[in-house]
């Protein structure tokens, strides 16, 4: 009798309907999912694709939860028993499903700056798609998460080696959006390494191509590292034009790491004006955006950013208590290993209450601006 029910497949869901079974499945606790596979349509193609085409939208807006939903649905299909009806359709159908949960998983995973599961389910996510025919698109897109991470990690001559010959890979697979996501890269690291004028022309030229490929999502995240590039040229208009162009399409996609910047940027507006109070509360309505979604190296980044704000203020109390907050964060998420002297030398003055600036803002200088 079970041999009889483990061979009957039952209907493929159609694209609309495996949509609306993935909304069913992320309003359904996961807890409970298990227990409703069937209800779900968990082992269904197309819910599968449908829900794999919505998390990488949820890493902007929730990247914890992103993460626990890439989680769960990676240890279901990996202990999937009755693989029905996924293996009639692509006998590695499982092998690449497996390997893009894992690699949405390490996106997730290196927003919230958990490098070490980054790069855990980033080996996961390549081994997979290794088992699979045609696996180089996929592998690519692997590669340049993991240049992400390694620029997050501050790699920046390593990265800049690698970077024209993926992207050369993804315009030879007529990979335009994943090409353009290289671009956006290189443009991140010349922010970086200081070369504003390079990095305003870099973003530029992603924002010009994102329009013409309509690639929304890309051309909002560029419109606001535009605008703190500028920001840091003391082009104050511009940046201002630029937060203002952002704003709707950033409120539209539910992009929560993108408004958080934003408000990063307004605060660098603000403070370049001379109007503290005003930075201070941008500042820190930035840190409650991170702290909402879980980004907690972000949120540590912008205690530093107050910290120096605070004492500028004459507040240095108030500056001392930022710095005290960020330092076990840093600790725990390992964020400035190349920064370990002025790490040091600001614990030391926080322990003797009269804060090394010089320190701290170099600290700070480690940290992704915005």
């Amino acid at each position: 009798m079970t041999d009889t029910v483990r061979q009957f497949r039952r209907r493929c869901l159609s694209r609309e309907e495996g949509e609306q079974y993935a909304q069913r499945v992320l309003l359904t606790p996961i807890s409970e999912r298990l227990a409703k596979v069937h209800a779900l349509h968990l082992d269904d193609p197309e819910m599968l694709l449908s829900l794999l085409r919505i998390l990488p939208a949820i890493c902007e807006s929730a990247p914890e939860e992103a993460l626990a939903e890439a989680s769960f649905l990676y240890g279901y299909l990996e202990n999937l028993e009755v693989r029905y009806p996924l293996d009639p359709i692509l006998y590695d159908e499982r092998e690449w499903y497996l390997g893009e949960t894992a690699r949405v998983a390490g996106n997730a995973a290196r927003m919230l700056a958990r490098r070490d599961e980054a790069r855990e389910w980033l080996d996961l996510s390549e081994a997979w798609f290794l088992a699979t025919e045609n696996s180089a698109c996929n592998v690519a897109r692997v590669t340049y998460q993991r240049l992400a991470l390694r620029t997050e990690e501050r790699d920046f001559a390593g990265v800049l080696k690698l970077l024209p010959h993926l992207i050369a890979n993804f315009e030879r697979m007529s990979m335009a959006d994943d090409a353009l996501k290289g671009r956006f890269l290189k443009a991140a690291i010349l922010k970086e390494l200081n070369r504003l004028p390079e990095a305003v022309e870099a973003y530029g030229e992603v924002i010009k191509e994102a329009e013409k490929i309509r690639n929304e999502r890309l051309l909002a995240s560029a419109s606001v590292n535009l605008a703190l590039t500028h920001c840091a040229l003391g082009n104050a208009d511009e940046a201002a034009a630029l937060a203002a162009e952002a704003t709707p399409a950033l409120l539209r996609l539910k992009n929560h790491v993108g408004l958080a910047k934003l408000q990063w940027t307004v605060g660098f507006l603000l403070r370049s004006k001379g109007e503290l109070s005003s930075a201070i509360e941008a500042y820190r309505s930035a840190q409650r955006e991170f702290a909402a979604i879980g980004m907690h190296a972000d949120v540590a980044a912008v205690h530093l950013v107050l910290a120096d704000l605070l004492l500028d203020a004459g507040q240095a109390d108030q500056a001392e208590w930022q710095i005290r907050a960020a330092l076990p964060v840093i600790d725990e998420y390992k964020l400035v290993p190349e920064g370990i002297a002025a790490l040091s030398l600001l614990r030391e003055s926080v322990k003797r209450r009269q804060i090394d600036r010089r320190a701290l803002r170099e600290l700070h200088g480690y940290f992704p601006q915005g």
